[in-house]
């Protein structure tokens, strides 16, 4: 229940401190509806509301139990190639695993280091092995740092720098400081949202090429997702292999981050998109194979098992 305005004006007359908050308060109202069209109609729909993407923390901590407690080995319309994700990481771990080069700390000679908060053990491990597997002529990302860096290590330790590698990042900061000069010679560093990206870039790639995508998370209006389910993953040639990160499936987004206020919907659409879908494939889920076959990748991946991280891959198949 909110406080009737004359209580507010009485109690700013006997508080100071209350009368300042309501001044900041009223100056924040006032440069929200000069800087955003239609504001006095937001609390139309409020978060939590029905019509809100924003979800209700409270109905979500009443529900925890069936939201986050039963974790289901399948979903409905989606294969996930249990067999072939096991068959594939025991071919990293004999092939690959032995000669990854990173440390948990920054290493002289190499961009890339496992303790860092966006892109860690399980995501690094994997990307690693993908592309020795792979051997892509060329790498697309959309949304670039510490995984461009493990693909530009890789791609120099064991492809001699013939990967061709384009990285689609608005806020490339990050992205900078991890890249030597010469990577920003060699490389191609687009600094634009995907939605400006011309969709040729995206058309040229071929089979066992990689389209790596780390988005905004968010499908809505004019976002970047929308562009990448709707418009980039149609084009693309049969055999290009599409990585998303922060997918969790088959499990929900972590409780902690919902809490946190990240109303990320990415991995519903991607679930939607997957559905009866014999135009992809699942290759390889981290999250799925860290819940489901931790014993089998602590024997044959242990780095992996520090943090299994959640990277989502996909293959195009027609």
């Amino acid at each position: 229940m909110s406080a009737s305005p004359e209580l507010l004006d009485s109690l700013a007359a006997q508080h100071p401190e209350i009368a300042e908050l309501i001044a900041e308060r009223d100056k924040y109202r006032d440069a929200l509806q000069v800087n955003i069209p239609h504001f006095s109609n937001l609390g139309d729909v409020p978060p939590g509301h029905y019509y809100s993407p924003i979800p209700s923390i409270p109905d979500i901590k009443q529900n925890e139990a069936r939201l986050f407690g039963n974790v289901s080995r399948t979903l409905p319309g989606i294969e996930f190639n249990e067999e072939a994700q096991v068959r594939l990481v025991g071919e990293f771990a004999d092939k690959y695993y032995g000669e990854m080069p990173f440390e948990p700390h920054k290493k002289d000679g190499l961009r890339f280091y496992f303790e860092n908060v966006m892109f860690s053990y399980g995501d690094a491990t994997s990307l690693y092995c993908m592309i020795r597997h792979l051997r892509p002529r060329r790498m697309v990302e959309i949304g670039s740092g510490f995984s461009s860096a493990v693909s530009l290590d890789t791609n120099d330790l064991f492809f001699d720098g013939q990967i061709q590698c384009t990285f689609v990042e608005p806020n490339n900061e990050r992205l900078l400081s991890l890249l030597t000069e010469k990577d920003k010679v060699t490389s191609k560093i687009v600094k634009s949202l995907a939605q400006d990206v011309d969709l040729s870039v995206f058309a040229e790639l071929e089979a066992n090429d990689i389209l790596f995508v780390d988005s905004s998370h968010v499908s809505k209006i004019g976002s970047d997702v929308n562009r990448i389910v709707f418009e980039i993953l149609p084009i693309l040639a049969p055999g290009v292999h599409i990585h998303f990160h922060d997918v969790f499936l088959p499990l929900e987004y972590p409780p902690q981050w919902i809490y946190e206020g990240r109303a990320w919907n990415e991995a519903y659409l991607l679930r939607a998109f997957l559905q009866y879908n014999s135009a992809f494939e699942v290759v390889l889920m981290n999250t799925f194979m860290g819940h489901f076959h931790a014993d089998l990748m602590n024997a044959r991946m242990p780095l992996f098992m520090r943090n299994p991280g959640a990277s989502f891959w996909i293959r195009k198949t027609r």
